[in-house]
């Protein structure tokens, strides 16, 4: 089973919320999140702590406004969803190829 890993794609859920408790965001309900691990698609302490966890797999996060310059601290709720090994031209990119577009906003287009 593949774990969270340099050159992975990692398909995560999450919930996103500011010191105060306010929640920021929740990807828990609609579409997931993804990004090519190492890769600057996400905050590298934020990666740092997902290292090594398994397809479902969750944990909680807690980022300081010292971690990689972050304007508040954040917590977040971290559903490891899936993970699957990084096509060459992802890992060149830095970011997962657009397989299945989803419209997750207007005029946004998720990777997953």
């Amino acid at each position: 089973m593949m774990q969270v890993e340099k050159d992975a794609v990692v398909i995560i859920r999450y919930i996103m919320k500011n010191s105060r408790g306010d929640l920021l965001e929740n990807t828990m309900e609609g579409p997931p999140a993804s990004y090519v691990h190492g890769s600057s698609g996400i905050l590298k302490t934020l990666q740092s702590q997902l290292e090594g966890l398994r397809i479902g797999e969750s944990k909680q996060i807690f980022l300081s406004r010292q971690d990689d310059s972050a304007g508040d601290d954040f917590i977040f709720d971290v559903l490891i969803e899936n993970i699957r090994a990084g096509l060459p031209q992802e890992i060149k990119l830095g970011y997962p190829l657009n397989t299945v577009p989803v419209e997750c906003a207007p005029g946004c287009i998720c990777y997953y």
